[in-house]
């Protein structure tokens, strides 16, 4: 049967299990049985040794940047430029985007996590026009992955960006500056009439070994009763992507009407997605190597300190350097943030 949150007589459906509950009363397959409402959390507490980030500062000064054309950046991705380019300018790179028009791909580099960035001085790297390709009035949400495998095995970068909110697109670079276009990677038409954004994706390797898929995409699913929901792409060359039926999360009674920014991140032996939610703060959730098998209640990772300049955290990207542990993220309202850092506390 059909699982389905019931949130102010609105019914979402979630997926297939063997049992519902609706109002305190559990429906399964073979009865129905009362449950407890009040006994059900909002979340659960983190296992031991629960990284804790500490915020440690801003990626995109706003007043000094050569490329600002809405006083708005958001969705970082890091890419270590330094282990799999020929001539990186610097050891990391770190892309964003504003959201508004005209939006466009920006790019940063430092040799160190911990920065100083340096700005790229002739972004954006791609920007809402592409000759024949597209014309849209923004691009925003960029992901970048090397695929070591492409290019007859001399590797390529491969940026994920949306185009518009209907439409994430991949384009190629050898040298993270200088791309050619791909085409379009998911769409609304590949899940159907019920789905208008399919927009703000992470890309990685497929953890399930048993998978004919190398590569796995989390991306955002706008529906038409406007909430949005984490879905589930795959692909074995990372240009051709099957898109799963039924969403991988969401949003329950904590997160709020909207779940997005989905990445996956291993801590523990255990893999987690990652994502942000109306709430204005950042989760986890356990998920399994199919990546179909979700925790049913999240784990809080990160949240602001409550200031207006920090009122709301989103798009998460974590990454390991030299044994310390980092969190990259969009900080302040929406349509006002900016790039910012954290360091794992107990670290050096």
């Amino acid at each position: 049967m059909k699982a389905a949150l019931v949130t102010g007589g609105v019914i979402s459906i979630i997926g297939t299990i063997t049992s519902l509950s609706i109002l305190g009363i559990i429906i399964t397959t073979t009865g129905v049985k009362a449950v407890d409402t009040a006994a059900v959390a909002l979340t659960q507490p983190p296992p031991e040794g629960w990284p804790v980030f500490w915020h440690k500062g801003v990626v995109t000064n706003k007043t000094t940047s050569i490329y600002n054309p809405t006083n708005e950046f958001i969705f970082p991705s890091i890419f270590h430029a330094g282990r799999w380019l020929n001539t990186p300018r610097a050891e990391w790179y770190i892309y964003y985007a504003p959201h508004d028009d005209p939006g466009g791909i920006a790019l940063r580099y430092a040799d160190s996590l911990e920065g100083p960035w340096t700005e790229y001085p002739e972004n954006p790297v791609i920007s809402r026009t592409w000759g024949d390709h597209y014309t849209v009035p923004h691009v925003s949400s960029p992901d970048a992955v090397w695929d070591a495998e492409a290019n007859g095995g001399n590797g390529t970068m491969r940026m994920y960006f949306h185009g518009s909110n209907s439409v994430t697109r991949w384009a190629t670079s050898a040298d993270g500056i200088s791309f050619t276009y791909g085409g379009i990677a998911v769409e609304n038409a590949m899940v159907g009439p019920a789905v208008t954004e399919s927009s703000y994706a992470r890309v990685f390797r497929h953890p399930d070994p048993r998978s004919t898929f190398r590569w796995a995409m989390f991306y955002m699913g706008n529906e038409r009763d406007n909430i949005r929901r984490i879905r589930l792409a795959e692909s074995i060359d990372g240009e051709t992507w099957t898109v799963s039926p039924g969403p991988v999360l969401v949003p329950g009674p904590e997160e709020g009407g909207n779940v997005s920014g989905g990445s996956l991140w291993r801590w523990g032996g255990q893999d987690y997605i990652i994502y942000h939610a109306s709430s204005g703060k950042i989760y986890a959730r356990t998920i399994d190597v199919t990546l179909r098998q979700v925790g049913e209640v999240p784990i809080v990772l990160y949240e602001g300190r409550g200031d207006k300049s920090d009122d709301r955290v989103a798009s998460p990207v974590v990454v390991e350097e030299n044994g310390s542990t980092y969190l990259f993220y969009e900080k302040g309202s929406r349509l006002k943030a900016t790039i910012a850092w954290a360091k794992m506390a107990a670290q050096k």
